[in-house]
């Protein structure tokens, strides 16, 4: 990552960070407390999560999920991070082809489908797992898999009425 990516990095990041803020305060001044805690129980969440996904020694793919998410506000993505590694370095680069291929497949049809949450899920013990939970109706699955190819072994793919779920494992 070059400085002029990580400035405009920064720059989604304050303003998410800042709208978040606002929001609470917004909810504060009007006496909405329930509203407020839950914010920031949320925004407590996602820092954690932030943490756990940076501590996971994966830089070239927790630069990739934190833009996407960040920038990318069509797909709302979400992620968990449920990993006994803390490195993961190995399989870096691997993770964030095989997210990247992932998600432009999804951009290339995205007029196509009717793409709303993605989960990203990054668990495992000795092998990690690369988990995608997208939103997608049933017909649509088969297509959007034609052609796909990954970098780790596609270890399970789940396909349910309006869910693809994907499981991709690696061997740190």
């Amino acid at each position: 990552m070059n400085t002029s990516e990580f400035l405009q990095w920064l720059r989604l990041y304050r303003h998410d960070l800042m709208n978040d803020l606002q929001i609470i305060q917004g909810y504060a001044t009007m006496g909405k407390y329930d509203k407020s805690n839950e914010k920031i129980n949320q925004l407590t969440e996602r820092l954690k999560d932030e943490r756990l996904l940076q501590a996971l020694n994966a830089d070239q793919f927790a630069y990739w999920l934190l833009t996407l998410s960040l920038a990318e506000k069509q797909l709302e993505v979400t992620y968990d991070i449920d990993v006994e590694q803390s490195n993961l370095s190995s399989i870096d680069q691997q993770m964030k082809t095989d997210s990247e291929n992932i998600i432009e497949r999804l951009f290339k049809h995205i007029n196509e489908y009717e793409i709303k949450p993605i989960h990203i899920v990054v668990s495992g013990h000795k092998s990690i797992l690369l988990s995608f939970e997208i939103a997608l109706k049933k017909d649509q699955h088969e297509v959007f898999m034609n052609d796909l190819t990954f970098n780790g072994k596609l270890q399970d793919k789940t396909s349910e009425n309006e869910s693809l779920k994907l499981t991709i494992e690696y061997i740190n």
